[in-house]
């Protein structure tokens, strides 16, 4: 009897993400659910990167088809922790986890961006530029404002210099304009894909306008995009954050 209760009390401590199939890391942006546009993943993995190169700073976006049935908290932080967004030590990275068919999203935190996104900041950042889009079906330009709104609070949090707004310096760079070329076709095609990028999310999100203009003292020298995913830094988080449904 003693044996019986011990093994399913081992049971019952199994975590409950233990059997959950995550999708694999595609990029900065990870679309498993399928709802999102295609120019819209390339937008966002783009500005995404060029964040990484300007801050260190990791932020993965990823939808998911289903939690399993397992908490959207729990599913977040065993993802954030299996695909490692964060640099090693400094942990980081945050994950922004969209759930459509369950109608959960989560903003998992990891520890070293903890001050610059508490819980509760989390949760509005949701609650004003997220779940509005959501409730009207649109699933994409939620993510669009979500993530846009969370690259420039931690940019003004942390005091990087990085300002979308200003198209002209994000550049996409040829592997020659790395040396010190700086011109040419790459550079024109990078400026004009910035500013179509930053007049979407204007146009169809006007309020972000006064967000964005509220921030942008922070200027950057802009060294562009460029490379390919290497996967992430092996960060983890403690589970700060918040959630969201709708």
């Amino acid at each position: 009897m003693k044996m019986k209760l011990a093994a399913l009390l081992a049971l019952l401590l199994i975590p409950s993400t233990l059997f959950a199939k995550f999708p694999s890391p595609k990029g900065f942006v990870t679309d498993d659910a399928g709802v999102m546009k295609n120019e819209t993943v390339s937008e966002l993995n783009s500005l995404l990167s060029y964040f990484e190169k300007e801050s260190g700073i990791e932020i993965a976006v990823a939808t998911v088809r289903s939690l399993d049935g397992i908490p959207v908290e729990d599913y977040a932080t065993d993802l954030f922790r299996t695909w490692g967004i964060g640099k090693k030590g400094k942990d980081d990275g945050l994950l922004f986890l969209i759930a459509p068919n369950d109608k959960k999203v989560r903003i998992e935190v990891g520890y070293g961006l903890e001050g610059s996104i508490n819980d509760a900041l989390a949760g509005r950042i949701m609650d004003q530029y997220v779940l509005p889009a959501f409730k009207v079906g649109d699933i994409d330009g939620g993510i669009t404002a979500g993530t846009a709104v969370i690259v420039q609070t931690i940019a003004k949090k942390e005091n990087i210099h990085f300002d979308p707004q200003n198209a002209e310096r994000l550049v996409v760079m040829s592997e020659s304009s790395a040396t010190g070329e700086n011109s040419g076709p790459l550079a024109t095609i990078g400026k004009i894909f910035l500013l179509v990028l930053m007049m979407t999310i204007f146009i169809r999100y006007p309020h972000l306008f006064l967000f964005f203009l509220s921030s942008s003292g922070h200027r950057g020298t802009g060294r562009g995009f460029g490379g390919g995913f290497g996967g992430f830094g092996g960060g983890i988080s403690g589970g700060g954050g918040a959630s969201r449904g709708w």
